[in-house]
């Protein structure tokens, strides 16, 4: 309702803290699960994906 009445540079301002406060709470709460639950070899597996997804996103908004 905010962005509603706002230009495009006060909503485009305000996506990259949303994003980032998402991704933030995800990685707080993923990580340290990951590396409770399981031994070297699959919490590392887990982070190189979660880490490719991640670039795999920025990829995607650098090309769009």
């Amino acid at each position: 309702l905010l962005a509603e009445g706002s230009g495009a540079a006060a909503v485009s301002g305000i996506l990259p803290f949303t994003a980032g406060g998402f991704i933030y709470l995800g990685t707080v709460s993923v990580i340290p699960e990951i590396l409770r639950n399981s031994g070297a070899g699959p919490a590392l597996l887990q982070l190189l994906a979660l880490l490719a997804g991640v670039a795999m996103m920025l990829l995607i908004a650098r090309c769009e």
